[in-house]
């Protein structure tokens, strides 16, 4: 049976009988004063390795990937985005301000739709034909056309006419989506068929003042990752579509709306008029039209 000096510092051990338990004793090497108790050696600690460690912190890590937020991911993204964005942009405006080539163009496209956008080479189609219709660039995903493009030189003003000839080739491959760009303005416009071919403005993208959040969203819509999540860009568009001004004005002046607003009206006033006339008000004061 063993006991050790109460000092730390010191810490002799001695051997003692089972009947000193408890009396008091001096240590011979410090001097200390303590009460004897038995000494119990602590069990010398065994670090081991759990054959599935890797397994489990990968598990785990997974877990913490899967308690983050949709929104905390997209955020992570857009982030990614403006990145990119911001090393690319010196290279834009520089070849803005010298009225660069098409050449020049063509390669700050290339930067942008691999680096920023996300396409690998193999998924960026050049020179595009089909019959009487030309692509500039058509983007592909697991090798189905996703995105036509039509590409003008940087700088140079942007007119809805522009978009025609891609959006012929569109409806002909079946691709809903296409951009017009001249490097720093971005506009996508979706692709509806049916007596005629019909196009409409979903965004722009307008690098010349920087990018900001909502068009960080705008490009991660098209990029190669939103492109691939089924029905995302459908679902922007949807919701666009149903919140146009178009729409709203459509909806504030359906006879139905205007009965029950005339209600509403004639309960918090008392003056009774009919749909007619809120229907002049609304149009001449409120909508302007």
């Amino acid at each position: 049976m063993k006991t050790i000096c109460a000092n730390l510092e010191c810490k002799q051990m001695y051997n003692i009988k089972p009947e000193m338990i408890g009396q008091k004793a001096r240590c011979k090497r410090c001097n200390t004063v303590f009460k004897i108790a038995e000494y119990i050696e602590p069990p010398k600690e065994v670090t081991f390795v759990l054959a599935d460690e890797p397994e489990a912190k990968e598990n785990e890590e997974k877990g913490e990937r899967k308690r983050r937020s949709s929104q905390e991911i997209l955020s992570e993204r857009f982030d990614a985005i403006t990145a990119e964005v911001n090393k690319i942009l010196p290279l834009l405006l520089d070849s803005f301000e010298r009225k660069g080539n098409e050449s020049d163009t063509r390669m700050l496209l290339n930067s942008i739709l691999q680096f920023v956008l996300g396409y690998e080479i193999s998924d960026i189609k050049t020179e595009q034909k089909i019959e009487s219709r030309r692509a500039d660039y058509v983007l592909s995903i697991k090798g189905e056309d996703v995105i036509v493009i039509e590409a003008k030189r940087i700088g140079r003003a942007l007119k809805e006419n522009q978009i025609f000839q891609a959006a012929a080739y569109g409806a002909y491959a079946g691709i809903k989506w296409v951009v017009l760009t001249n490097a720093l303005v971005w506009q996508l416009y979706r692709i509806s068929t049916g007596e005629r071919i019909q196009h409409d403005l979903v965004f722009t993208i307008d690098l010349l003042d920087g990018l900001d959040r909502e068009e960080a969203e705008f490009f991660y819509l098209i990029s190669k990752e939103g492109m691939s999540r089924k029905n995302l860009l459908e679902q922007r568009w949807e919701k666009i579509r149903a919140l146009s001004t178009e729409n709203i004005i459509n909806v504030l002046l359906d006879e139905e709306v205007l009965s029950k607003i005339r209600t509403t009206l004639i309960k918090r006033t008392g003056y009774k008029v009919t749909n007619e006339e809120l229907r002049i008000i609304l149009e001449k004061d409120v909508l302007q039209l």
